[in-house]
């Protein structure tokens, strides 16, 4: 023990005689092997988590025996590790602080009335630091879900689970198999005025029933739920209820299922929504279904399930990993690394109460703080592109809560705290010269910046050989090798074009005929077979050009390229489908496409560029830009690059050429300086554009303004 067994305050509270008062209730549970106990407040609906040594000490509060009795009989049964004395006054400052002991002495009608001035302004206080989450309580549902818990008690058991399993694995095969149709346009279909409205009018009755689960699934095992109420989230109002009674479940499977109620009840709305979606006629249901979907599915996964969120995730895997109080945990277990190894503060006992419990607690404070700083600040962007000054003040607040509130309380900590008393310059150093050490490396150190895009090996449109009209394809005429420009390469047949053009020319004879008799007896019929005539001989001649582009020849001198040839003779081609190359000799470009948020990084700052190919990663092809186009665009020169064939980039409604990015881009082409011997027309290539080097704080300010540039239009 590195603290003294006996304390200077003892005898102040040694002859108190206290004990549990009746609303409290502790419960067993094991967490990573060992036994722990959980103290229920049924008055406040707060928990309370005990070691064995504070539930043996609270079970001999009886009003009987005096405070002194308590730890003296507690130390003889702890053995080698008894609670000190200045344990046991925290033990009983905490409970007396939650109200939840009495003794024989008169209570202080003062003091209960200045606790629960500071509870509320407490509470006040925790809103204002979560201002994208209020709660508002409303009403007392316990009654109501006794007496319809009957309805739904089937679902909470095996054969409710196997009934979700198949029709969640239904609505996924579903999805999968209409997966074009449902992401075809999905983004013009989702941010249309309309659609926006739909989904603000539908998201309140989707998480009604994901409340509803998470209530029927802790009553389903003898749990209480006291308050139902509405909270805004982002500003949507949303419902909420209280189900934490489900925190004193001794299993721990029960405790997980309260928590992901609300998620199963979303994926199991969401599959229903699906096969609705597929069997019915497009109008207002199959729009709302469609929302149902993306509410239960894609929200579910990235906000309720996500357990760097305090959602339902958060306390799947609170429970799953068996670390009660993740949150807060990690959080002071991180502050304790800080105070332990940076200030040298050698008195605390650390947060984690067994060893493999301190990899999550480290990993989960800094990356929960990290998606937390982005998600706020995403967040106020978002809000900023409909209310600016409200979206810059959430911003602010984000950033001052996040890192300025933090950092004054850090440093009143290093200049008024007891636990550097004899350390207090040390740590003032030791802290002083880690900040410094921070901004220099982030703000002065030049490190390595380049952007990578991706790219295809780009042919012109002439070198490519490509079905002029439609038909099948029956002679080669030329065999695969150097041309010359006009060389015929391809014949296709297509009877009905010969056949067409039969009948078209008969029809211009008789038109001819026609005129012949007419022009010098009706002007009026003259000059009208004269227009029908014009009209014959305008599709005769269409149809003569569709037949002299059934033989296709050579646009330029080059090697004639015809991959697999052996399976092209009897296929029938459309107009328009690629069938082979004619490759100069010159060396081919990579066209590459860049983010409106690096181009001017691209053009001003260059230097070296480099080409990996995606069929030789190995080989680093030197190479330098060529050609720049100057307007953006939002049409991809290849579905390769888009995240529909592996690429990186999201496509969303159809543009002049296909398919659209959802941002603009622009586009580059990279001469090569050498290449391989064979290069594949079409394959996929890595760009590294080189800028030297800059500091991370330089970067970081660069893609900020970006960033306000892009969603604000500043």
């Amino acid at each position: 023990m590195s603290q003294s067994l006996l304390s200077s305050s003892w005898y102040r509270v040694s002859a108190l005689k206290p004990r549990l008062r009746g609303h409290a209730e502790i419960h067993r549970q094991r967490f990573r092997g060992q036994l722990w106990y959980v103290l229920q407040d049924h008055q406040t609906g707060r928990f309370h988590r005990l070691s064995p040594a504070a539930n043996l000490a609270l079970a001999l509060m009886d009003g009987t025996r005096t405070l002194d009795d308590i730890w003296d009989m507690v130390g003889r049964k702890a053995g080698d590790d008894p609670p000190t004395q200045d344990e046991m006054i925290q033990l009983l400052t905490q409970l007396h602080a939650s109200d939840l002991l009495q003794s024989e002495l008169p209570p202080d009608f003062g003091e209960i009335s200045e606790r629960a001035i500071k509870a509320s302004r407490s509470a006040v206080v925790s809103r204002l630091r979560n201002p994208l989450a209020l709660r508002f309580p409303l009403l007392d549902p316990d009654r109501f879900l006794d007496a319809t818990i009957g309805l739904v008690r089937p679902i909470f058991s095996y054969w409710g689970l196997l009934a979700w399993l198949v029709l969640v694995g239904a609505g996924g095969v579903l999805a999968a198999m209409h997966w074009a149709e449902l992401t075809g346009d999905a983004t013009d279909r989702l941010l249309s005025v309309g659609n926006l409205a739909l989904i603000v009018a539908v998201y309140p009755f989707v998480k009604a029933l994901h409340e509803a689960g998470h209530a029927y699934a802790a009553k389903a095992w003898g749990g209480q739920v006291h308050e139902v109420g509405i909270m805004l989230l982002i500003f949507v109002p949303a419902p909420y209820v209280d189900a934490t009674s489900a925190t004193a479940f001794q299993s721990k499977a029960r405790r997980m299922v309260v928590s992901g109620a609300g998620i199963m009840v979303e994926f199991g709305l969401a599959a229903l929504a699906m096969i609705f979606w597929v069997n019915a006629e497009p109008g207002l249901a199959r729009a709302i279904a469609f929302n149902v979907m993306l509410i239960g599915s894609v929200s579910t996964l990235f906000f309720n399930g996500n357990p760097l969120l305090r959602f339902d995730g958060y306390y799947i895997l609170m429970d799953l990993i068996e670390i009660p109080n993740l949150g807060s945990r990690a959080n002071k277990y991180f502050w304790y690394l800080v105070q332990r190894y940076l200030l040298g503060v050698d008195t605390m006992d650390s947060p984690a109460n067994v060893r493999s419990e301190r990899k999550w607690l480290f990993g989960y404070a800094v990356l929960a703080f990290i998606y937390r700083i982005f998600l706020s600040i995403a967040i106020a962007l978002i809000v900023a592109t409909k209310l600016f000054f409200v979206g810059v003040a959430l911003a602010l607040f984000s950033l001052a809560s996040t890192f300025v509130f933090p950092m004054l309380k850090g440093i009143g900590f290093l200049f008024t705290s007891p636990r550097l008393q004899h350390r207090r310059g040390r740590a003032i150093t030791l802290a002083g010269a880690f900040l410094m050490a921070i901004v220099g490396f982030f703000g002065f150190v030049p490190l390595p910046y380049a952007t990578v895009a991706q790219g295809v090996v780009w042919l012109p449109g002439e070198d490519e050989v490509r079905a002029a009209t439609g038909g099948v394809l029956v002679d080669i005429l030329t065999t695969p090798d150097t041309v010359a420009p006009g060389t015929p390469l391809l014949r296709f047949e297509d009877p009905g074009i010969g056949e067409r053009r039969a009948v078209l020319a008969s029809q211009v004879d008789e038109l001819n005929l026609q005129y012949e008799a007419m022009r010098f007896r009706d002007r009026t019929q003259a000059a009208v077979l004269l227009e029908r005539r014009a009209h014959a001989e305008a599709i005769l001649t269409a149809f003569d050009q569709r037949a002299a582009g059934l033989t296709l020849h050579a646009g330029l001198a080059g090697r004639f390229v015809l991959p697999d040839s052996r399976s092209l003779l009897g296929r029938y081609f459309r107009q328009g489908d690629l069938i082979g190359y004619v490759v100069p000799a010159r060396v081919p470009v990579i066209r590459i496409v860049v983010p409106q948020s690096e181009v001017d990084l691209v053009r001003a700052r260059t230097g070296r560029v480099d080409v990996r190919l995606a069929f030789a990663p190995e080989l680093v092809i030197p190479a330098s830009i060529g050609r720049a186009v100057p307007a953006a665009q939002q049409d991809l020169p290849s579905l390769a690059l888009s995240t529909m064939d592996g690429g990186d980039i999201a496509i969303g409604g159809n543009g002049a050429a296909g398919p659209a990015a959802l941002e603009s881009l622009f586009v580059f082409d990279i001469a090569l300086e050498g290449s391989p011997e064979q290069l594949f027309y079409g394959a996929r290539a890595w760009v590294r554009l080189d800028h030297g080097s800059e500091p991370l704080f330089a970067r970081l300010a660069r893609a900020i303004r970006q960033t306000l540039l892009g969603q604000l239009g500043a």
